[in-house]
Formats: C-alpha cells, structure tokens, sequence
C-alpha cells in the first residue's frame, strides 16, 4: 500500500487546525441549560376588572355596565385601570392574568374560573364606588372576603392610600365583604379607589393620571404583600445578564478576528500547491532520467564495440 503523501497530510493538517479551536470552544462552553436551572418561575397575579359588556338592543343578551355616571361607565374605567395596572406589573416581570381585555361581560363563576386555573398567587379585582342619595360620600376602600386575606387588603389599602394622597382623597380603611369571591383560597381584595356618584370624585376618575396613580398605589401594595416579586424579578434579571456575557464570551471565542480561518485557508492552499508544483517536478525528472538511462547489457555490448572497432583501425 502506497503511504500518504506529504501535500495531503499537509492540507488536512491545516484544515484541523483552522477549525479545530472553535469546536474546542464549543464543546467547552456550558449548556444554556444548565444555567437555566436558576430562573425563577414566573409569578402569577390576576386581575379582574369589574362588570362589563355593551347593549346590543335586545334585553335577552347580558349586559352589566357597572356604575353609571352621565356618559361615564364604571366598567370602562375599570377595564382601563385593569390594562394600566397589567403593564405596570409587567415591568416587575410578573405573568398577568386578565379576566377580560375588552368590553364583554361575564359572570362572577366566569372570571373565578379564569383565575382559578391561572395559578395566580394574589387577585385583584377593580371596581368604583357608589352610594345613592348621598353625593358627598368619598374615599377609597379596599374589601376581603376572608381572614386569610386581610394582610393583603391592608398592604393594597397602604399602597392605594399613599398614592392618591396628592389628589386628597379620604382612606376608608379596608372591609369585611364575605360575600364576594366566596371560593377564593389566595391572598383576594377587591379595590374601590373612589366615588363615581361623587363630583370631584368623579371627575377625578376621568383623569388618566389620576387612573394611573391608582394602579401604582396597587402595585406598591402588591410589592410590599409579597417580596418574592422583586426578588423573581432580579433573580430573572440576573440569569438574562448571565445568559447575555456567556453568548458574548461564545461568540468572542468561536470567531476569531475577521479573516482568520480565510488566510490561513489561502496560507496552507499556497503551501500545499508549491510542494505539489515541486513533487511533479521531481518526479519528472526521475522518470527522465530512467527512460534516457541505458541497461547494463547496452552498455557492456558499446564498449565491445567500441573495442573492436579500436582494434580494426590498428590492422
């Protein structure tokens, strides 16, 4: 069997060594599996805003506007607080459940439903207040079903009560509704910020600032209720900083600086063609000199020759 010959043996050499570091690098690398181990899961939360859907014209088909206002519907204001509040909390990387994202109504087993099965860790559920007769009565309050979910009631109450300050609005406190989200087995609130039978308090509900310092207040609530959220939301921060230098550093070691791996492609295709070039030229000139080459026998029967012909010119 013929060996190899020293222009192959050169070329594969230098294939491997063009493309042998980054497969070394990628095979050192970590799996982004195995970081992923410390990502936290997302944090569920529900929101409900409250009432809902339009009239259609015919009396058969549901319809609960809420409050009513002049042109001012309770469950426009809610559904918009309900929107606000869910991107606020999407900032703290917290997983927002909605019972509804438009103007549609639905029944109290409906939305319980919907978060029943979100895995949610707190509910909020958003309503204005209303008191007929009485158009002076005010304040913001914060309602719980159970026992178990005054801790909660009084977190958002804080938050609520510290937010609308600027707008001077009186703190009613928090309040024992059993009756409302009866199945309810998570920290439960259902929040009243303010009075839509009440003028200024109304008015006031009109106000996209003042909306969006209402859903601040509840997610300060929410933040001091339960610390896990902040600390999901850096750990999860974290991991992505993580995640972001580790495809950096990646990158940085399986692509060298640009036009490596091409020059030392042309480096060794140029080696390789000069020792080709110098291998057939070699072997030309073997191969001549064997075809010009006479045998042994040839040249022994020359000199005979030559001697004969030596000795007939001395005759």
């Amino acid at each position: 069997m013929r060996a190899p010959r020293l222009p192959a043996l050169l070329a594969t050499g230098i294939v491997l060594l063009t493309f042998l570091h980054p497969a070394r690098a990628l095979a050192s690398e970590p799996s982004p599996s195995a970081s992923s181990a410390s990502v936290p899961p997302p944090y569920v939360v529900a929101v409900d805003p409250g009432h809902g859907g339009s009239y259609a014209g015919d009396l058969s088909i549901p319809w609960d506007p809420g409050v009513v206002a002049g042109s001012v519907m309770e469950k426009d204001l809610t559904l918009d607080l309900g929107l606000r509040l869910r991107e606020l909390l999407r900032t703290e990387r917290v997983r927002v459940v909605m019972t509804r994202t438009s103007d549609r109504f639905m029944t109290i087993a409906d939305r319980w439903a919907v978060v029943a099965a979100s895995g949610a860790r707190m509910f909020v559920s958003l309503h204005v207040n209303a008191f007929d007769g009485d158009s002076s009565i005010n304040g913001l309050t914060v309602l719980y079903p159970r026992a178990e979910s005054l801790p909660f009631a009084r977190t958002i109450e804080g938050g609520l009560s510290h937010a609308l300050a600027p707008y001077q609005i009186e703190d009613d406190g928090v309040a024992l509704k059993p009756e409302l989200w009866v199945h309810a087995q998570i920290p439960t609130v259902t929040v009243e910020p303010a009075y839509l039978t009440n003028p200024r308090e109304a008015a006031l509900l009109q106000r996209p600032e003042f909306r969006q310092a209402v859903v601040q207040g509840i997610l300060d609530g929410m933040l001091a209720a339960d610390p896990r959220i902040e600390q999901d939301r850096r750990a999860l921060e974290q991991a992505e900083a993580l995640a972001a230098q580790r495809a950096l550093a990646l990158r940085a070691r399986t692509s060298p600086t640009p036009g490596f791996q091409v020059w030392w492609l042309y480096a060794g295709a140029a080696v390789v063609f000069f020792l080709l070039i110098r291998e057939r030229a070699a072997t030309r000139m073997a191969s001549s000199r064997f075809r010009t080459r006479p045998s042994r026998r040839l040249m022994r029967r020359r000199r005979t020759l030559d001697r004969r012909r030596t000795l007939s010119r001395r005759i």
